[in-house]
């Protein structure tokens, strides 16, 4: 059983002593045993940090994880109520322990790589060739996976430790989000590109299972702003090396992380953050492929710096807008068929929905929103001036068979050229090559091949041969994106018309003509347009009236609008207030619970620390007794020593052991007085000796002192004098040059003084010149300005007067133009008004006739089959007379007056004397009956009502001419009441 001391200090102790011996693995085990200890959980952090450093130190020498990683949790229950800073220090220092020892292992393998190359003219020998060939590693390789890799990958053992140790508690969150920054910076440096993918999903599983132990005591919360902004700097940071390191799959999930913890958010987001957000999503889309969802990426990167200009700068915002004109204009133009790839699409739908979600957007992009938003916005005019006519080649002005021949300077001289731009070039070159082939299916049913190679030439390096061209074009066929087939033995392209297919272009841009599938898709709208227009033609009645429903139902809509928004806003509040009381309700309870838990965990934390305090006071007091007795002993141990080596007084450990420190003490005493004494005699001694030989030296050094002065006076005289000679001679030396010099210099002073004469006076003629030359240009271009000031002036004058008068005139032209417009409309207004009457007349009318010659039908029909007619249905004349059995025989029967106001049946009724107009009253077998009229008070059919004459006839009892009632046509035929006079 290991030793395991009791205090802290004796513990050091007992490593120091197992270290010296060398045994570090013992050292480290007592250390490891005595902080995994259960009596140690309520120690204080002063005592135990310094026996964790040592452990750290014995395990990083070591490379013993496991004691490391145990240590540090028992140090982190011991220290995180209390101390948790206290944590952060250790874990610093163990950090820097073990990046010294890696950095150190790396200068090793850097030392025995530069000393196995010890002949640089020597060739490899055939054992490393073949070791080499065998492994696929080179000597570095092999060096650094024998000394570097297990110090990186003990660091990176540290790091994850480390992060599942601090995971949990609020307290360490800082200290949390500090190592995982460190642990990317430590997968950047050294390139560890699979434990950055551990790494990444251990920060994502660490993240999901947030809210799993959020109920826990000091469990992180998201809620808190101040949190949420470390989770987003350590992703943010997460995301800036996985594209650096182009680990895109990683960027990715990065992305989707991000996004979740802004949705989280309740703060805005940095400027420079959602940048950067938008600008890696914009990498990310091109690593991926997808040129939409890369659109508007860039899209989104444009929107947000637009109002930023400041912050990033002109030129960046022009950087930003030129990829986003040529990777919107890149975006395909034509949708696969919904008979082809569907499966694929369906497929496609759910990472549709994910990247529109990471871009913020309600609902997907489509090529045409992103051209729209390209032409709404100012982006065409924040791109390269260079770029510009490229939109307008494109999408306003294609011509298939001339849009290679204008495109070609663009491409070859503007994006080939420029590194960032020349990424579009193939994809530009694919949109170009595919609305050509859908222009051209538009007009012609088949082409030639070679004709479509001439057609699709586009300059290199984005040039296509004729066998790329035909493989776009087949691959394009096979995703359902053209309807044509190749016919290899006619060398030409025969263009496919299927009216229903569903491929259609995703771009508004130039078209020659609509293609018999558009025409299809439009069918039935155009259909629906019709009828509606002659709905509205043929019953204006139903079209008021339903206009007057829906003006109804707005009405009530709105009357009861507010009434709705009232109680609807009455059931929010209800509801919050709900809310609000069973989340306070809530909230207390579960405060009080956290309280109760807190002052009972208080309680108990202060009975252990009064437990320990007093169990550490009496090992305390044990000790200071034991150390002063051993402090003592050792004290009158080296006191008697003392006194034996000085006095000569020999103690034996028996007497010492009788003896005191008091005794031993008076011992020394005596020892001292007597030394002193003795030290004063021989000082009074030594003080009379001193003095008689200091006056005998003083006596003996006097004469030699006089005689040493007037040596040196004659020394010092004898100095100046060589002194003062030698400075004499080299000034007279220096006298003599400067006088030769002079002389010599002196004989051409007249030459010099005349050519320096000369030029003084040629330099001052060209200088007048030059002034005068100066000043007569000067004038002469102060004339000239003015002159053009003049010129300028009389034409900008002439303009403004020029333009004032077109102005003018313009005006009057619109002003006519606009007034003959006006009574153009009022006379069409007034036409159409008069048509609407005119065929509302004739409409009116051909009903009536179809009326009239239904009723003459039904009828006919009537008296064929001898059935009852309704009176309404009768004619005035002809049948009135006829027998409804049909027998053609009457029973007599009593005449009756004609003011009588006794019931006649219809089949009885008649409008002249008779019921047939060419037998006479007389012969009839039955009394004949007057005709009614309005004073009989008789019912009178439609078809009998007449004006005076029917009436007149009725009073009179004189039958018609033509043995039928009278009407306003001359027949018997029903008379509507527009038409009765």
């Amino acid at each position: 059983m290991p030793y395991i001391p009791q205090v802290a200090e004796n513990v050091l102790k007992r490593a120091d002593e197992l270290i010296k011996v060398g045994q570090s693995a013992a050292a480290l085990e007592t250390l490891h045993d005595v902080l995994i200890n259960k009596r140690l959980r309520n120690a204080n952090a002063t005592s135990t940090e310094p026996v964790l450093k040592r452990l750290i130190e014995l395990a990083i020498a070591q490379r013993a994880g496991k004691q490391l990683n145990e240590g540090l949790t028992q140090y982190r229950n011991i220290v995180q109520h209390n101390s948790p800073d206290s944590l952060g220090t250790v874990i610093e220092y163990m950090l820097a322990g073990i990046t010294e020892r890696v950095n150190e292992a790396q200068r090793n393998a850097d030392l025995a790589s530069d000393k196995k190359v010890e002949d640089l003219d020597e060739a490899e020998s055939p054992e490393d060739l073949i070791l080499s060939s065998v492994s696929g590693e080179q000597t570095r390789d092999r060096t650094d996976r024998a000394l570097v890799t297990p110090w990186l990958k003990f660091l990176w053992e540290a790091y994850r430790n480390l992060l599942e140790l601090l995971r949990k508690n609020v307290r360490f969150e800082a200290l949390y989000q500090s190592i995982s920054n460190k642990a990317i910076d430590f997968c950047k440096t050294y390139e560890r590109k699979t434990e950055f993918r551990r790494l990444c999903e251990l920060l994502r599983t660490h993240l999901q299972t947030i809210a799993k132990y959020s109920y826990q005591q000091n469990s992180i919360n998201l809620s808190n702003p101040e949190t949420l902004q470390l989770f987003l700097d350590t992703h943010f940071h997460q995301l800036n090396t996985a594209t650096e390191m182009e680990l895109w799959q990683e960027s990715y999930r990065s992305i989707e992380d991000i996004h979740n913890l802004i949705q989280q958010s309740k703060r805005p987001i940095k400027p420079q953050a959602m940048a950067n957000y938008f600008e890696k999503l914009t990498r990310i889309m091109y690593v991926a492929k997808n040129p939409l969802f890369l659109a508007a990426a860039w899209h989104r990167y444009y929107n947000y710096i637009f109002r930023q200009t400041k912050i990033f700068g002109e030129e960046h915002l022009q950087h930003v807008a030129n990829n986003v004109l040529l990777s919107t204009l890149a975006v395909p133009i034509i949708k696969p068929s919904s008979r082809v790839l569907s499966a694929a699409a369906k497929e496609n739908k759910h990472r549709t929905q994910r990247f529109t979600n990471l871009l913020f957007l309600n609902q997907a992009p489509t090529r045409v929103s992103l051209v729209n938003s390209l032409v709404s916005g100012e982006v065409l005019l924040r791109v390269r001036p260079e770029l510009r006519p490229l939109y307008d080649l494109v999408e306003e002005q294609f011509h298939p068979l001339s849009i290679c021949k204008k495109i070609a300077p663009i491409l070859e001289g503007q994006i080939a050229t420029h590194e960032d731009d020349s990424k579009y070039g193939t994809l530009l070159c694919n949109v170009i090559l595919t609305r050509l082939l859908q222009q051209l299916s538009q007009v012609y049913t088949s082409v030639q091949l070679d004709f479509i190679f001439r057609l699709a030439r586009f300059p290199a390096p984005y040039s296509m041969s004729a066998s790329d061209i035909e493989r776009f074009i087949m691959n394009g066929a096979r995703r359902g994106e053209f309807q044509l087939r190749i016919d290899h033995q006619s060398r030409s392209v025969v263009f496919d018309t299927d009216p229903f297919d569903a491929s259609q272009a995703s771009s508004n841009g130039a078209q020659l003509q609509a293609s018999p599938s558009d025409l299809m898709r439009s069918q039935l709208s155009s259909l629906a347009i019709c009828l509606s227009n002659a709905q509205r033609v043929a019953c204006p009645d139903y079209v008021a009236e339903k206009q007057a429903k829906k003006q109804a139902a707005m009405a009530t809509a709105l009357q009861t609008m507010a009434e709705e928004h009232r109680l609807a806003a009455a059931r929010k509040l209800v509801i919050d207030r709900r809310k609000e009381v069973i989340e306070n309700a809530l909230a207390r309870k579960e405060r009080t619970e956290a309280r109760e838990r807190a002052l009972r965990m208080q309680r108990e934390q202060e009975l252990e620390r009064q437990r320990l305090a007093d169990e550490q006071q009496r090992r305390e007091t044990e000790r200071a007794r034991k150390e002063l007795e051993t402090i003592q002993r050792n004290e009158a141990k080296k006191l008697a020593e003392s006194i034996k080596q000085k006095a000569g007084i020999d103690v034996s450990i028996a007497d010492l052991e009788q003896m005191n420190t008091t005794r031993l003490l008076e011992l020394q005493v005596e020892q001292i007085e007597k030394e002193k004494q003795d030290k004063q005699t021989r000082l009074k001694v030594l003080a009379r000796k001193i003095d008689h030989t200091e006056r005998a030296y003083r006596k003996c050094e006097q004469p030699l002192l006089e005689d040493d002065y007037e040596k040196q006076k004659q020394a010092d005289s004898k100095h100046h004098e060589a002194a003062r000679k030698a400075q004499l001679a080299q000034s007279k030396e220096k006298h003599e040059r400067d006088m030769a010099f002079k002389t010599r210099f002196t004989r051409m002073f007249d030459d010099f003084n005349s050519v320096r004469s000369k030029l003084d006076q040629g330099r001052s003629e060209a200088l007048a010149a030059e002034r005068k030359r100066i000043r007569d240009g000067l004038a002469a271009a102060k004339q000239e300005r003015i002159e053009e000031y003049r010129r300028v002036k009389k034409d900008v004058e002439d303009a403004q007067a020029k333009e004032q008068a077109e102005r003018e005139a313009r005006e009057a032209e619109e002003e006519r133009a606009k007034t003959a417009k006006a009574a153009e409309i009022t006379r069409l207004r007034e036409e159409m008004a008069a048509q609407r009457a005119r065929d509302e007349e004739l409409l009116k009318q051909r009903m009536e006739r179809e009326r009239e010659r239904e009723l003459e039908k039904e009828r006919e029909k009537a008296a064929a089959s001898n059935k009852y007619v309704p009176p309404s249905r009768r004619a005035a004349g002809g049948q009135a007379a006829a027998s409804p059995s049909g027998s053609g025989t009457a029973s007599p029967r009593p005449e009756q007056p004609a003011s009588s106001n006794a019931y006649v049946p219809p089949s009885r009724r008649m409008a002249g004397a008779g019921a047939s107009g060419s037998t006479p009253p007389t012969s009839s077998p039955r009394p004949e009956a007057s005709a009614p009229s309005a004073s009989s008070g008789r019912y009178v059919p439609p078809s009998r009502r007449a004006g005076g004459d029917a009436s007149g006839a009725s009073q009179s009892g004189s039958p018609h001419p033509e043995g039928s009632a009278p009407s306003s046509s001359g027949g018997s035929k029903y008379v509507p009441p527009s038409r009765r006079r």
